[in-house]
């Protein structure tokens, strides 16, 4: 059984757990994964690192966490712009040009996730074990858009899907490097165009 007492302490631990976690994403989208260390992290978060370690015991842990919660949080952000398309347009009939311009208005405003879901890819080559987190990335984000498409009426939704979340990740690397960076005119003409391919129509 379980009293006020014990719920209090975790409630209490899962804050401080997701507080860590916010620090982790900011820090590295700041100064990049090989920044993120327990020390820079207790720091960064201003609690003891001795929270850092009993969360996370060793930077392999700490990566792999950070890593998990960034591709949890830019899928939660896919499931989102999706459906906000549902809800400013009829997909079946909306242009590609009214999706392009859409989708890049909300899906390519810099937050604190991208910088580390890049980096993972790099840090899979030292870390193999974080391999099945890009894949659960591209496979769940490559699911979502190909069910929108489907909805829309593309033909064949799933390499629909695999070509434009490609292009739409080209879209975003800039904004990694350069953060004041705006997608343009020839940017929307180019989604517009993919749009046109996968759903058939003008």
């Amino acid at each position: 059984m379980t009293t006020g007492y014990t719920d209090g302490r975790r409630a209490r631990g899962q804050q401080r757990y997701q507080l860590v976690l916010d620090a982790a994403l900011d820090l590295v989208s700041r100064d990049g994964l090989p920044a993120l260390t327990t020390r820079a992290l207790a720091a960064a978060a201003g609690v003891s690192l001795a929270s850092i370690t009993y969360h996370f015991p060793t930077r392999a842990d700490l990566v792999y966490s950070t890593c998990a919660e960034a591709v949890r949080r830019d899928i939660a952000s896919t499931r989102a712009i999706l459906d906000e398309l549902r809800r400013d347009f009829d997909l079946r009939t909306a242009s590609p040009a009214e999706l392009a311009d859409r989708w890049l208005q909300v899906s390519t405003a810099p937050d604190r996730g991208m910088m580390s879901v890049f980096s993972l890819w790099l840090e899979v080559v030292r870390q193999p074990d974080l391999a099945p987190l890009v894949v659960q990335w591209n496979n769940d984000t490559r699911d979502l858009v190909a069910a929108a498409l489907a909805e829309a009426g593309a033909a064949q939704p799933i390499s629909a899907a695999k070509v434009l979340c490609a292009a739409l990740d080209g879209l975003r690397l800039p904004l990694v490097a350069f953060p004041d960076a705006t997608p343009t005119r020839a940017d929307r003409d180019e989604l517009a165009l993919l749009f046109s391919w996968a759903l058939g129509r003008s």
